[in-house]
């Protein structure tokens, strides 16, 4: 392998470290003699099981029983592992301490099947979704004019007991790493805790977004003893007035409340605000109140005329509108308690302008300091709309969708093969392929690190792989939108 040392002493810099890292990937894993050892590194063992996890096990010092080509692979795995740690001067005690936490195994070991799959590729492609969002019921206490999933009165075809334990078994031997429940109100569901209990039990992470009108102090009790991941709050206002306008009379103080009880219980909280005409002006004060609050995280999520949303897409902002309030968002990072993060894609576009950087939506990891320059290189690798390439949703029955604002079927985890539909759905393969999207999205030097909201692309335009009309590159399809 070629040395990708610095200095002798072994200090590289921020720079040097993210050459030597983008280096590593592009280079030496998209080797294809280094990926035909990756695949045979991370397949499954008829007589072990899940090949890599038991490797990095046994690599943290568990003991594990390896069968003779399980040997190998291990020998292999810490081989490499040795020999990355020294280049880049990670000591391998942070490693294991990482390493212990099953999330950040799963997603490893995706994230090296994935460049054995499919090559080190911009943007790249897991193995098998790093994140599923998983609308767990249909039922909700409250009428969002803005929800996405119209939700309300029972469904007649969710998911009974039995097969919603049944599709986290399904996610978990598909190499899933971590299923964030939503709704509906997913604390409304009766088998909540009992789904709960088969995602830890399947050593898997898992978040809640909530409304947070029934997040008493007992319940963000238990979701911290079941060690939840993070809630996310949704907030629309910094006042009642503008909250209720969106949730309904009364839903403000009692959402106010919830996030208390969670922040109370020591639970990692997140905000999350969808912007409209209607609360734009107000999205500096949400997130000193969240801040205030002791919320961790400030998530902007884009409008998506989906669902009720396609009765208020007037309230949609302007690209120009959106475009400033994603430079507020990145102006700010670092200089507050609380990480700034946004679900649209232009966001890691306008964060590189002020030297910093967001991932995916999910991430806040890059935001904190003592890991910002050590992932800034996974920009191209991993920035931008997420869906089809590091998750995708599961809706109240089944259906298996490309993300919950994207209502396209592509199977049905009752009957489906839940990876087959990850590696072979047109539509995932579409998606993927940036550089045959339509329009400005398609011919963007940012279309690596952004890529536009398909969501916003299908729920205007109906077609996945047109431009996403909220951006400042695409204008002319937001004024032919406005003047219809």
């Amino acid at each position: 392998m070629p040395n990708l040392k610095t200095n002798h002493k072994h200090q590289s810099t921020a720079k040097d470290l993210t050459e030597n890292m983008a280096y590593f990937i592009e280079v030496v894993l998209g080797n294809p003699i280094i990926r035909k050892v990756l695949r045979f590194c991370t397949s499954q063992c008829e007589n072990c099981g899940r090949r890599f996890d038991l490797c990095l096990k046994k690599y943290m010092g568990y003991r594990v029983k390896l069968c003779s080509k399980c040997k190998i692979a291990y020998f292999i795995v810490k081989n490499i592992f040795d020999y990355i740690l020294n280049q880049v001067n990670i000591p391998r005690e942070d490693v294991e301490t990482s390493l212990k936490d099953p999330m950040w195994r799963r997603g490893l070991s995706s994230v090296l099947e994935g460049i054995a799959k499919y090559g080190p590729t911009k943007p790249f492609i897991a193995y098998s979704p790093f994140l599923v969002v998983w609308n767990v019921t249909k039922i909700c206490n409250l009428r969002c004019k803005h929800c996405y999933a119209i939700a309300g009165v029972p469904p007649v075809d969710e998911l009974n007991k039995k097969e919603a334990l049944m599709a986290v078994d399904k996610m978990s031997n598909s190499g899933v790493a971590y299923i964030a429940l939503s709704g509906g109100e997913p604390l409304m569901r009766k088998d909540f805790w009992n789904i709960v209990n088969r995602i830890k039990k399947n050593e898997m992470a898992f978040s809640i977004a909530t409304n947070g009108t029934l997040l008493t102090k007992r319940t963000a009790k238990k979701l911290k003893d079941w060690d939840c991941l993070y809630v996310q709050v949704s907030l629309d206002g910094a006042k009642p007035t503008t909250h209720n306008r969106f949730r309904g009379a009364n839903a403000f103080k009692r959402t106010i409340q919830g996030i208390k009880n969670a922040v109370d219980a020591k639970i990692c909280v997140g905000i999350a605000t969808t912007v409209t005409k209607i609360n734009y002006k107000e999205v500096a004060q949400i997130i000193n109140l969240a801040e205030n609050l002791g919320a961790e995280i400030f998530m902007h999520y884009n409008f998506i005329p989906v669902g009720r949303g396609k009765e208020i897409a007037q309230l949609d902002i302007s690209p120009e509108e959106r475009e400033k309030l994603l430079n507020m968002l990145a102006s700010q990072i670092g200089k507050r308690k609380i990480s700034l993060l946004s679900t649209a894609p232009q966001y890691g576009r306008v964060c590189t302008q002020f030297s910093a950087f967001s991932l995916t939506h999910f991430d806040n990891i890059s935001q904190m300091k003592e890991y910002k320059n050590s992932v800034n290189f996974l920009g191209e690798f991993v920035g931008g709309c997420g869906t089809g390439r590091l998750y995708c949703a599961l809706d109240y029955n089944g259906d298996i969708t490309p993300c919950v604002f994207i209502p396209i079927k592509l199977g049905n985890i009752k009957k489906d093969d839940f990876l087959d539909i990850w590696h072979n759905s047109q539509v995932f393969n579409q998606i993927r392929n940036r550089n045959k999207f339509k329009g400005a999205c398609g011919t963007c030097k940012y279309k690596n690190i952004c890529g536009g909201c398909r969501a916003r692309a299908y729920g205007y335009h109906h077609d996945i792989t047109k431009s996403d009309p909220g951006c400042v590159f695409n204008k002319k399809e937001w004024i032919k939108i406005i003047a219809k």
